[in-house]
């Protein structure tokens, strides 16, 4: 597409008029073909300041959205570390427990299989200690059987008695 062509500053105050019988005041016109270049001046330059403005506006805003796009990004990788760190925590809670629940029941099973060895190691004492006594009981006996002819009855009635006591209260 063609642009209409501009007018330059120059071109308006260079700008010249026939001259007719008639016409139009030239100091007049060239007045106002000068305050209108002056004017156009102002707005050239502005407009020129304008478009300077909008370039880095516009560079601006991209900076602002490579920004935020980087905001962005920060935030789901964020994001994703707390959920990860989350997620790790709760597996090593999980595993901290399980290995506090094993660690449990191995104590539990130590304490019972030591419960176990000291009743098996009392019921062999007392076992040993009824068969210690029945051995003592025995001897006794022996004893007495042997001194019978020697004391008499008598004090072998009372002897039996007393092993017999001591017998019972062992039992």
């Amino acid at each position: 597409m063609n642009e209409p062509r501009r007018i330059t500053v120059l071109e308006i105050e260079t700008k010249t008029f026939r001259k007719r019988l008639r016409g139009y005041d030239p100091t007049a016109v060239a007045a106002f073909l000068q305050e209108v270049a002056a004017h156009y001046e102002e707005v050239v330059t502005e407009n020129h300041r304008m478009r300077e403005e909008l370039v880095g506006l516009r560079q601006e805003s991209e900076r602002y959205r490579a920004m935020e796009d980087a905001l962005k990004e920060s935030l789901v990788l964020a994001q994703r570390s707390a959920d990860e760190t989350r997620s790790n925590a709760h597996k090593e809670a999980e595993l901290i427990v399980r290995e506090a629940q094993l660690k449990a029941e191995q104590i539990v099973r130590e304490a019972e299989t030591r419960a176990q060895r000291l009743l098996a190691e009392t019921e062999h004492l007392e076992a040993r200690k009824r068969a210690a006594a029945m051995e003592l009981r025995a001897l006794l006996l022996t004893h007495l059987q042997a001194l019978e002819p020697i004391t008499g009855e008598v004090g072998c009635a009372a002897v039996a008695q007393t092993t017999e006591a001591t017998a019972a209260s062992d039992a």
